[in-house]
């Protein structure tokens, strides 16, 4: 017995045959080396292949779709590069052992087995998470959805995604109860949240519980799961598009940490000749506190898109244009760009917000803060170093206040930063005093 998996339709439909067949002779039919462009560039179906002997083979549709790109034709697996790869492939090695399984059995009760018989096995096999109970399985979904949104989310994305759907796990594995897809109502994110506010803290053993606003961001990363199920045909609860009334309110106006244009003065004069890895983790860092950018778009940048004395490109996380003119507060960042020939160095983000605190240390950001966080009711006070709170994201933080502190109009600033709801930005009005100061000082 022997299964394999294959693609529906591989190939881009809008290039002919005998184009195709000529460019897999010249990579001597190796798939892997055929160029991107020729494969489908929609989401294709995946197909399961069962050979119980030689003269039998069954095809079957699995509920699987992915892009072309991503497949490894040799392995018959998702290329371990491609977003949530060993998710999937785990799903297909499950899926392949139990098809086999199933049929050995029933092969072993049955000295003989037609190829109909086969056929339900294999039906059975796929269609199994399907259904518990005739009710739609969730985490089958998830799956599904996880297939999905591979082909076009940041792995960051991914990564919100499978960490709620493994709190979910958790919470099915405390309460030995089974998550039905229709039965998730308000009594339930109740409960959901209660879970999570006890959960145990993977960064700190000694502590209990996600803060407020990491349960906050976990129930939002949820709905848009519950409302991709319900664009999908899937029956939801009606209370998923409902606002949540919640103990484990976010607070709107969390303290953020930021640099003032005197800090950001330190960095630029920091001597790091004398190491690379840190040089180019502070010249990064100037990028992101003078344009305000996202990490991705500047680790990303393309001499290109500078037109004009301005950086005018499509942001890597919202797909808008954003049009970034050099001028002011940002001029400082075209003559880094061409201090660095246009070429910004590659870190990854991980690593980044590591080597950022060393430069921040050496910056002599010493002095000791504290910033306010809830779990529940409970009032947490973390106090640190300045320089340990830094990370990419503290560029454009700084950005905002900064610009904020000259008195830039916010619906001004909106257009730099491409946040789809001015309230966002409405959290960085209480970050420093320093414009309020100025102002009271007119009068």
């Amino acid at each position: 017995m022997k299964i394999n998996f294959y693609l529906d339709k591989p190939y881009n439909n809008d290039i002919k045959p005998d184009i195709i067949k000529k460019e897999l002779a010249k990579v001597g039919n190796n798939k892997k080396n055929l160029p991107n462009k020729f494969f489908n560039p929609n989401p294709t179906s995946l197909y399961l292949f069962f050979s119980p002997d030689k003269s039998c083979r069954i095809k079957y549709r699995t509920n699987y779709k992915i892009l072309a790109k991503n497949w490894d034709f040799d392995k018959e697996r998702l290329k371990s590069s491609a977003t949530g790869a060993l998710e999937f492939n785990l799903d297909l090695n499950d899926l392949e052992a139990t098809c086999l399984k199933e049929a050995r059995i029933k092969k072993e009760k049955n000295q003989y087995l037609s190829k109909n018989d086969y056929k339900i096995i294999i039906q059975e096999c796929i269609d199994r998470d399907n259904a518990i109970n005739n009710e739609v399985s969730l985490f089958h979904l998830a799956s599904k959805f996880l297939s999905y949104k591979s082909s076009f989310v940041k792995e960051g994305t991914m990564k919100e995604y499978r960490t709620v759907f493994k709190g979910l796990e958790g919470y099915e594995s405390k309460t030995g109860s089974k998550l039905i897809l229709r039965e998730l109502d308000n009594s339930f994110f109740d409960k959901f949240e209660v879970f999570l506010s006890k959960k145990p803290n993977s960064r700190d053993s000694s502590k209990k519980g996600l803060l407020n606003d990491t349960i906050h961001k976990y129930i939002s990363t949820l709905k848009v799961f519950l409302k991709w199920c319900n664009d999908n045909d899937h029956l939801v609860h009606p209370d998923v598009f409902k606002t949540q009334k919640t103990n484990f309110k976010k607070k709107a106006y969390n303290e953020v940490v930021s640099l003032n244009e005197n800090e950001i003065e330190l960095f630029k004069n920091l001597d790091l000749s004398n190491n690379p890895r840190l040089e180019k983790t502070r010249d990064i860092f100037l990028l992101l506190l003078w344009t305000g950018q996202r990490y991705s778009d500047i680790i990303e940048f393309d001499k290109s898109t500078i037109k004009h004395n301005t950086w005018d490109f499509i942001s890597n996380k919202v797909k808008k244009r954003i049009i970034v003119p050099f001028e002011g507060y940002i001029a400082p960042a075209l003559d880094l760009f061409k201090k660095l020939d246009y070429k910004v160095p590659k870190i990854s983000n991980q690593k980044f917000n590591d080597y950022i605190k060393e430069v921040g240390n050496l910056a002599g950001l010493n002095e000791e803060i504290q910033i306010t966080r809830y779990s529940g009711k409970d009032k947490l006070i973390i106090k640190k170093e300045k320089y340990l709170f830094l990370s990419s994201h503290t560029g454009r933080r700084s950005m905002v206040t900064n610009l904020l502190n000259r008195n830039v109009p916010i619906t001004l600033i909106q257009k730099l930063t491409a946040h789809s709801d001015i309230r966002t930005l409405m959290k960085y009005e209480s970050a420093g005093t320093d414009s309020l100061i100025a102002a009271l000082n007119k009068f």
